[in-house]
């Protein structure tokens, strides 16, 4: 069974751009494998206010 693939719009600035072509290049992956490693890596802060 194959599985479902997403598609993710992001719009960067100028400097943010640069910044993920750089990391892309000293990886050695394109932008959207970039963009995927850094998802996985991230770290979410708990958020403190109640709901």
């Amino acid at each position: 069974m194959a599985t479902k693939k997403s598609r993710l719009n992001v719009t960067l600035n100028d400097l943010e751009r640069e910044k993920l072509e750089k990391l892309a290049e000293e990886s050695g992956l394109s932008l959207s494998r970039t963009i995927a490693q850094l998802i996985r890596k991230a770290k979410l802060k708990p958020n403190d206010k109640e709901c």
